[in-house]
């Protein structure tokens, strides 16, 4: 009969138009042959508790553990009142109705199998099989809330009987029981389990499928028992369900299908995990080609448990391999990985503080009033909604347009926390947005802090007491921004006030609003402590009524940031004049001013740029046509990263919308911007990139130290910007290491972006991923900038440098000059540069470091016999580049090693 009623509530909701799933070649589709991917949320910790999600994993790791401590303290009636309330509270028809809502279709559900049948160790009769109502009612419950929003719901046994891993907290494996592999009792217990299921939801079209097994991780060889069960317990669901889908996990934690191939099922779909690694069609090369040789779909069953950015890049991978999804997890104690925080009350810090050995041990009456509440805090309405997760797997793999967190009011407070939501380098930029352990060996942080949004920016609890919602931004590193959007009132002149921390010496800042500059370089003081608070006041800065975004951006690292209150003064802007406020190189050839108000229009009269002190030609000067108080400068030369770059103002033409001229300013520094060139003929460090993905870096133990490139997949890249100083054919030493053969593509790319390919390096093993040597090839280059990619063909291997040499034969340069020497070297101060130039023009002589940064040039004019010393008393020691400039341009570079 419940069965009956269950079926005739699915059939009276409203308005559904229900399509059972099924396999289509590599595709799931519904009854009208559409393929549909589903999009759904792991409801991880509610049938099954795991330490982590309970902050319990380092006393009491798997469920039993965690309920056995439970009823130490409050005996086993009050623990079963608190297992009643738990799986009443963690899932509700609010929370599923909120996961439509937030652009879910479906939901993967993670059973316990004591919900649903007895531990054989309890059952009366050994060998039969008691059900349970519990878990089927709870079931019941979760399929018609799904139906009623039109949302599909996989059947996922995550406990199953004995524990079906090593990992106890993943299934609740008891070690001192047998495990599902152990007893053919568990084994018999979990068909019949899956057959129980089959049966009751046979009908059900808003079942998506039986995921059999979750994450089996045990010494299984050539997973030839797990085949075995998993085809007894497909047999057995056949019997009374014949077209639901069969989703199929691997061994080793979902991803190892030795044994499971092929499929033996014409509705069997292959289910991977994905945590940690990144996010690039390498990484998901072992799943995808069991799709194209076998012909099956795949459903990337769970992921998650990392930052908002790679949740956006894991979504946008997905999508673009043709596969479904589940995150996971829907919530857990006090996290901000998920769309939904549980509050941790002081009464349960408490008892987690007496479970550690921290705290004293509470009564009774106590506990449960912390676990109860516990309960309580599951409900969604009592949970802390994360909106910026939700975005970022929604809206951002959409767009990669901002949106506010908060849209902050001036005057008032900006907090630092509330910056905009949306891709990094969108919405803010940080050095460290994502966990790659998986594929690198080595667990990075996002946000360091672990609090309030699962950004890349390092967030922290705030001990400051003013102006302070309780966050503060901490861990800021050079370089970094982030983007605030705010309402601006009126127009008016606002003293500035920074709310400031720092154990250290301090450092340096700057705001922007609409990109343009509105405070110069402000100047960070120490602080003595990482949460003692000081203000910084910038007065008198001038802010306009349409500004909608602000820009903290940080020039160099050592110090917090809590708020920034915009205090009105009340001055009339139109009595103070305008100013210059800061400049940057925009590109090689662009300088970009910023002023305190916007301008009527731009000029080149009276403005001077000099570089490395000489004038440089300003062929342009334009308004920037969304933001007046930016001036943009068009130069006759081409900058570079090494380069001290000034203006000056030296007139009374440029004038304000508000009538009021711009103030002469003499020689006030330009930013420099520019990225380093890297020297050909020279080394190019393979860590010396300016874009790649999926590249990593670490220590290498090769000769001369320093890092190399690693955990390389195929279809990575990495882009260097180099300066060729001749058009010829280069000789190119790589220096790799690896256990497996190797290779890249290596291309120029053009200001299109398109690729011209040059030669394709192949790398045989060296025997060990630090055993280093040298493989030659050629490249033949033009002279002058250009990118270099390298994309990776055959990987994994590393990368240390690449030494580009010139292969000019001696009759296209003078013998004299191919043969000039500088010595000693190595040396500990002075080199000596000799060549008998026999009417070779030479014009100048450059020292570059290894990175192609320029340290020194002087001009040269000689012809005959060329006899220079310089000094590098002041380098740091290493190497570099003594480069001899022709008349022709060429420039002939030798390597000399200070120490």
């Amino acid at each position: 009969m419940k069965q009956l009623l269950f079926s005739l509530f699915i059939c009276l909701a409203p308005a559904l138009s229900a399509q059972l799933l099924t396999t289509q070649g590599q595709a799931i589709v519904n009854d009208a042959g559409d393929t549909i991917h589903l999009k759904g949320m792991g409801l991880g910790g509610w049938m099954v508790q795991e330490g982590y999600m309970l902050q319990t994993s380092s006393f009491a790791n798997p469920q039993h553990q965690i309920r056995a401590k439970i009823e130490e303290l409050i005996g086993s009636a009050a623990t079963q009142d608190f297992y009643d309330a738990w799986l009443a509270n963690h899932v509700t028809e609010a929370d599923i109705d909120s996961l439509k809502n937030w652009g879910f279709n479906s939901v993967r559900l993670p059973m316990h199998y004591n919900l649903y049948t007895l531990p054989i160790e309890d059952e009366p009769v050994p060998g039969e099989q008691t059900f349970l109502t519990k878990g089927f009612e709870l079931t019941d419950s979760l399929i018609a809330w799904c139906a009623a929003r039109e949302m599909y719901v996989v059947l996922d046994l995550h406990a199953a009987p004995g524990g079906q891993g090593y990992d106890e907290g993943i299934s609740d494996y008891d070690p001192t029981k047998p495990s599902l592999w152990e007893s053919p009792a568990n084994r018999d217990k979990t068909v019949a389990l899956w057959q129980r299921l089959a049966e009751r939801y046979a009908d059900e079209p808003w079942v998506a499928g039986y995921d059999l097994i979750n994450e089996p991780n045990w010494n299984l060889p050539g997973g030839t028992l797990l085949r075995q069960l998993y085809e007894e317990i497909t047999d057995s669901i056949r019997t009374v369900d014949p077209d639901h889908i069969i989703f199929i996990e691997g061994n080793w934690f979902a991803n190892d299908f030795t044994g499971l191939t092929p499929p033996w099922d014409d509705q069997l779909v292959y289910s991977p995990h994905k945590y940690w690694s990144f996010n690039d069609e390498g990484s998901m090369l072992f799943a995808t080609g069991l799709r194209e040789q076998y012909n099956v779909p795949l459903y990337l069953g769970e992921t998650g448990e990392n930052s908002n950015v790679w949740f956006r890049d894991a979504i946008l991978l997905f999508e673009d391999l043709d596969m479904g999804w589940a995150w996971w997890p829907m919530k857990k104690v006090e996290s901000i990985a998920g769309p939904l925080s549980v509050e941790k009350t002081p009464g349960y810090q408490a008892l987690l503080d007496y479970w550690e050995g921290n705290g004293p041990q509470p009564t009774a009456a106590e506990a449960t009033a912390a676990l109860m509440d516990l309960t309580d805090g599951l409900l969604i309405e009592n949970c802390r909604y994360q909106k910026d997760v939700i975005d970022a797997m929604f809206r951002q793999t959409k767009t990669e347009e901002t949106v506010p967190f908060n849209v902050q009011d001036i005057p008032g407070v900006v907090y630092a926390s509330d910056f905009s939501m949306g891709p990094v380098g969108s919405a803010y930029y940080d050095n460290e947005v994502a966990n790659y352990r998986v594929s690198t060996g080595t667990f990075t942080s996002w946000n360091n802090g672990w609090v309030y949004r699962n950004d890349g920016i390092d967030l922290e609890i705030c001990q400051d007491d003013q102006n302070t919602n309780g966050i503060n931004v901490g861990w800021i590193g050079k370089d970094e921004w982030m983007q605030y959007d705010v309402d601006v009132a009126q127009t008016g002149v606002y003293d500035l006030n920074f709310r400031i921390a720092s154990g250290g010496e301090g450092g340096s800042f700057q705001l922007e609003a609409d990109g343009a500059a509105i405070t110069p370089s402000v100047t960070v003081p120490g602080t003595g402590d990482w949460q003692t608070w000081q203000t910084v006041t910038v007065p008198n800065v001038i802010v306009q009524e349409n500004v909608t975004k602000l820009r903290f951006h940080a020039l160099s690292e050592g110090y917090n940031l809590s708020s920034i209150e915009f205090v009105d003064t009340g001055a009339d802007p139109t009595t103070l004049p305008t100013n210059f406020v800061s400049a940057e190189t925009a590109d090689a050839s662009t300088v970009t001013m910023s002023v305190s108000k916007p301008l009527t229009a731009a000029q080149i009269a009276g403005f001077e740029i000099r570089i490395n002190n000489s004038p440089a030609p300003i062929l342009s000067a334009s308004l920037d046509a969304d933001n007046p108080r930016l001036v943009h400068f068009g130069l006759d030369v081409t900058m570079t990263s090494s380069q001290t770059i000034r203006i000056s103002y030296v007139d009374n033409d440029v004038t304000a919308t508000d009538g009021t001229k711009l103030t002469d300013f003499n020689l006030r520094p330009v930013r420099n911007t520019l990225r380093s060139v890297l020297p050909v003929p020279g080394r190019v460090e393979a860590e010396d990139f300016f874009a790649q993905t999926g590249v990593q870096l670490e220590t290498t133990t090769d000769a001369g130290g320093g890092q190399n490139i690693g955990y390389l997949d195929p279809g990575d890249f990495l882009d260097y910007d180099i300066d060729v100083a001749t058009t010829t054919t280069y000789q190119v030493d790589y220096r790799h290491a690896s256990e497996a053969d190797g290779g890249m593509d290596v291309f120029l790319v053009d200001a299109a972006g398109a690729e011209t390919l040059l030669a394709s390096p192949q790398f045989p093993a060296t025997g060990g991923w630090q055993t280093w040597t040298t493989q030659s090839g050629t490249l033949a280059l033009p002279a002058g900038r250009h990118v270099l990619r390298l994309r990776i063909t055959a990987a994994p291997f590393n990368l240390n440098w690449m030494e580009f040499s010139t292969l000019t034969s001696s009759d296209e340069l003078p013998e004299a000059v191919l043969s000039y020497s500088v010595s000693p070297n190595p040396t500990h101060d002075l080199v000596d540069v000799v060549a008998d130039l026999d009417g070779v023009e030479v014009t100048g002589l450059e020292v570059r470091n290894i990175h192609g940064k320029s340290l020194r040039f002087q001009q040269l004019d000689a012809s005959l016999q060329l006899r220079e010393r310089l000094s590098l008393r002041h380098f740091p020691n290493g190497m570099y580049l003594i480069g001899l400039q022709l008349a022709n341009g060429t420039v002939v570079w030798r390597r000399v090693l200070k120490q």
